[in-house]
This record gives C-alpha cells, structure tokens and sequence, in this order.
C-alpha cells in the first residue's frame, strides 16, 4: 500500500487561511482596516515577517488592499466567485500558479489568434503606444509591469469578441493580482528580463499587425511558457 507525502503548511499560509475565513464568513468586512502587522504578530504570536508574508498572499488573490501610509483593507469581493477561484490562499505557491499558467495558454494564445483576423486600426495604435511605453521604461520595473498588463488586455480588446472580454473580466480579476505579483517578484526584479520581455511583446504585436493568425498563436504561447519557465525555474 503506498502512501503519498503530505507537505506541512508554512506558518504564513496558515495564518493567510485564518484572515482568509474571517474575510469570507465577513468577520472582517469590506473596507475594514486591519490591525497592523505588529498587532497581528502578537495576536498570532508569530513572527512579523510570517504575518507580511500572509498579508502578500491575500493581496495577490485579491482579499485586501494595501494604501500606502493609511493602512490594509479588506476588499469588497463577490463571494460566489470567491468560492468558486479563492478556494485557499494557496493559490499563490508554484502548483497553483501552473494551473493560472494553463488557463492563460487557453485563453490568451486563442485571443491573440482572434485579434491578428479582427484588429483595426486603432488596435494597432494601442498597441504602439503601450509598446513606446514599455520601451521607455525598460529600466523601471514597476512600470514596465503595468504597461504588460495593458498590452495583454488590448490584445483581448482587439478580438471585438464582447463575451470574452466580459468573461476575463469577470472570473479572471484574481488571476490577473496573482501573475501581477509574480510578474513583480520574480520577473521585474530583472533588468535583463524587461528587454527580453518586451522584445517578445513586440513580436506578437508584429505578428498580429501583419494579420497572421498562426504566428500570433506562436508568439503569445511562446511568450507564456518563456515567463513559465523563467518563474519555475530554481
């Protein structure tokens, strides 16, 4: 009979559950304040960088917001979908981010395919100007990330497909927090990534002015796996 290993939970995904149930069963409400990391290091009685750590996982999945120099907040969220894509603040270890990792291969490769038959003229515009965007900021990561994140969502926008667009920004609002704060943690902290990076966005760009289905497909997926691999890499 064989027996499978059951990996021990980290203090912080432990704590993370915890804030996590409150948030759901609304003991802690939106737009309520949480204590401070040290409050909560002492009413855990746990270190404070386990308690910023489970902070950092319900920030990724959505739960909380942090304002800077006013404090953390819980956010206002929609509870089916809570249940449905919050399952656990688990979502943010490596098994969990391969998943994230299928769903934008299925749907971001077939977006890109769609936009190279249907994009416009002012398609390829947006495209340019958060292309110039990122080119000016190769040097700033924190920039450089946010101009991804619009490049992905004008390639969608350029699909004119009203279900899709509706559909990603519905159910995928946590996946998008989620890959936003692996994209800063492992990948923003590299210079040498950003030219990469935008080396690969530009290709897709190309591949979708020129109205070329297959090649669009090609480049996104090639894009995805090569950020896969680079964020699993050890």
């Amino acid at each position: 009979m064989s027996t499978s290993h059951i990996k021990p939970k980290k203090i912080y995904e432990i704590i993370a559950e915890q804030l996590t149930l409150q948030i759901k069963n609304e003991q802690l409400k939106p737009g309520e304040r949480l204590a401070s990391v040290p409050q909560l290091a002492e009413q855990y009685q746990v270190g404070r960088s386990a308690i910023r750590e489970a902070l950092s996982a319900l920030k990724a999945v959505g739960l909380i917001e942090i304002k800077q120099g006013e404090g953390t907040f819980v956010k206002e969220i929609d509870h089916n979908l809570a249940k449905a894509v919050l399952p656990s603040v688990e979502w943010m270890r490596k098994e969990d981010l391969r998943e994230l990792f299928e769903i934008r291969k299925m749907v971001e490769t077939g977006a890109a395919k769609i936009a190279a038959t249907k994009r416009t003229e002012d398609d390829i515009i947006s495209l340019e100007q958060v292309l110039a965007e990122m080119e000016q900021n190769l040097d700033d990561g924190k920039l450089g990330e946010l101009a991804d994140i619009k490049f992905h969502k004008c390639v969608v926008n350029a699909t004119k497909n009203e279900m899709l667009k509706n559909f990603l920004e519905t159910v995928s609002e946590t996946m998008k927090t989620a890959m936003k704060e692996a994209r800063e943690k492992f990948l923003y902290s590299d210079k040498e990534m950003l030219h990469s990076l935008y080396k690969e966005h530009y290709e897709i760009y190309l591949a979708i002015k020129e109205q070329n289905p297959e090649l669009a497909y090609e480049k996104m997926l090639n894009h995805i796996v090569g950020v896969e691999n680079n964020l699993f890499s050890e």
